[in-house]
Formats: C-alpha cells, sequence, structure tokens
C-alpha cells in the first residue's frame, strides 16, 4: 500500500469524497472527504466533510466535521500508534 511505500505513520489521501479514518499496519489512513460535497461516482449521497488532527507524538485526534441534513455533526476519533510492523 502507499502508505508503506512512503514509510508514513499516516496518510492522508482523497478521491472517493466520502469521510474515512482507519488504522492499518500500525498507521492511520485518512480520507478527509469532500469540503463542498463534490459528486463522487461511488454514491450519490455525498455529505461535506473535513478533517483536523491533532497531533501529539504516538498520537492523533481526529475531528470530523460533516453537514447532514443542514446541521454541522463534529465527531472525535482517537488513534495511538502501535508497534511499527515495517
Amino acid at each position: 500500500m502507499l502508505q508503506r511505500q512512503l514509510d508514513v505513520d499516516i496518510l492522508v489521501t482523497g478521491h472517493t469524497h466520502q469521510f474515512k479514518a482507519y488504522k492499518h499496519e500500525g498507521g492511520v489512513v485518512i480520507n478527509p472527504g469532500s469540503a463542498t460535497g463534490a459528486y463522487s461516482s461511488f454514491t450519490y449521497d455525498v455529505n461535506p466533510s473535513f478533517v483536523l488532527m491533532d497531533i501529539d507524538g504516538l498520537r492523533v485526534v481526529v475531528y470530523v466535521y460533516e453537514l447532514i441534513d443542514g446541521e454541522v455533526k463534529v465527531d472525535k476519533i482517537d488513534f495511538k500508534k502501535t508497534a511499527n510492523p515495517r
């Protein structure tokens, strides 16, 4: 995967226009989505979204802002770095 090839702990990527964040091989992969809610060929239901990251040592807190039904929803996801399998 690209995260391994680039040798990064946090990979921020895009293309799908949908928010997603998950742990992968000891690191974190984040797709912030689309701040404008741009059209996606993958789905018709795209909510505008963006993320803010608070990085502190081995911990990253991801704050996810999504516009859902006219309301801004904010979620917090906490990731801690695990042992590096590389």
